[in-house]
């Protein structure tokens, strides 16, 4: 059963899905000829917000990690924020900052395996080629492919997801302490209850 907080969400959902023409489950009600081209679009614009928000995640991270070393970590964020000088240090310094000079100045500040550092590049390249061109695929640079897979299909979406899931890990508890997200398998009711 949904609570009613659930029910109007995803009805708000629902809503948001038909106004984005992202409603692949009514894809009947659509015209014949215009159902492949329709399917292919929702795709697409799928995969570019899956991309475009775990890019923006990323940068968050990066943001993070440079408020720590210039803050510190005793006071948190909301409190931070109240003040003058964290407002300005955000306002006209990480904000225009790109991804890469985030990272750069990241990897000056901390020990960022080459791995995470080679990964984010490649996500801001493949992020520009979807944020900049509605035919990424047409691009000389930025194609919309990632480590050889194309971003549009199951296995590159998935290797990519993964890269992002890894680089948040190293993020959240360089700057956070916090473990990693995922476990490896589902717990069982008897592993939980015997953890417990």
């Amino acid at each position: 059963m949904l609570t009613k907080l659930q029910k109007r969400l995803l009805a708000e959902v629902t809503r948001v899905a038909e106004l984005a023409r992202l409603n692949y489950e009514s894809i009947l009600d659509y015209d014949e000829e215009e159902r492949t081209a329709r399917l292919q679009l929702m795709k697409n614009q799928i995969v570019r917000s899956q991309v475009i928000a775990d890019y923006t995640f990323i940068d968050e991270m990066l943001g993070a990690a440079i408020c720590h070393y210039f803050f510190g970590k005793k006071r948190g964020f909301i409190k931070l924020w109240k003040t003058k000088k964290f407002k300005n240090f955000n306002h006209y310094i990480l904000e225009v900052l790109s991804i890469t000079e985030k990272l750069r100045l990241v990897k000056a500040i901390h020990n960022v395996p080459k791995s995470i550092a080679a990964d984010v590049e490649a996500i801001n390249a493949l992020r520009n080629g979807l944020a900049h061109a509605f035919f990424p695929e047409n691009l000389r640079s930025s194609k919309p492919v990632y480590k050889g897979k194309d971003i549009f299909t199951g296995e590159g979406l998935q290797r990519f997801i993964e890269d992002v899931s890894k680089i948040s890990d190293f993020f959240l508890r360089r700057n956070f302490g916090i473990r990693e997200l995922q476990q490896e398998e589902p717990q069982t009711e008897e592993a939980a209850s015997a953890e417990a």
